[in-house]
């Protein structure tokens, strides 16, 4: 066996491990994103300090949890008016087209019904006392939406 099929022999295999992580980090970094979820805006769902991974490729539908972007920085909060939905806060309820949503906490502050606009989402964070969603924000653009949630890493907070 001559020099240079001994050195292809033993740098073969790390020829694939390069080409699988470069495969990896694509799929991350396209396809997927991770955020730290700090905070208490989405409690029970999420707890602060958890890990979450987002589906980039999907489109928000209403329940969806989804990251976005606000001139403060990244947010989550669950998408629960899509294009066309009629969205009213009126003493402390939440209501979409008209039905009253269920709700673990009352909705501080009063929302006038509007109707959400094509290629935007109405978005309330799951602890509805944090008001830092589309109730300070307005609709969000879909734009703006990095992505929906997928899995999250339980790394701290409560459980």
């Amino acid at each position: 066996m001559s020099r240079k099929q001994l050195i292809y022999k033993w740098l073969w295999p790390f020829e694939k491990l390069v080409i699988l992580a470069v495969a990896i980090s694509v799929v991350l970094i396209f396809v997927f994103s991770f955020h730290i979820c700090n905070g208490s805006s989405m409690y029970p769902t999420i707890s602060d300090g958890d890990m979450c991974l987002f589906y980039r490729q999907d489109t928000p539908a209403r329940g969806d949890i989804v990251s976005y972007k606000t001139p403060s920085g990244m947010k989550i909060g669950r998408a629960v008016g899509i294009a066309g939905d009629r969205v009213s806060i009126d003493h402390e309820k939440l209501y979409v087209n008209g039905y009253e949503q269920e709700s673990f906490y009352t909705v501080p502050g009063n929302v006038a019904e509007h109707t959400v606009k094509s290629g935007e989402i109405f978005v309330v964070n799951d602890y509805r006392t944090d008001t830092s969603d589309s109730r300070k924000y307005g609709d969000i653009s879909l734009k703006n939406v990095e992505g929906v949630y997928f899995a999250s890493l339980r790394t701290g907070g409560a459980s």
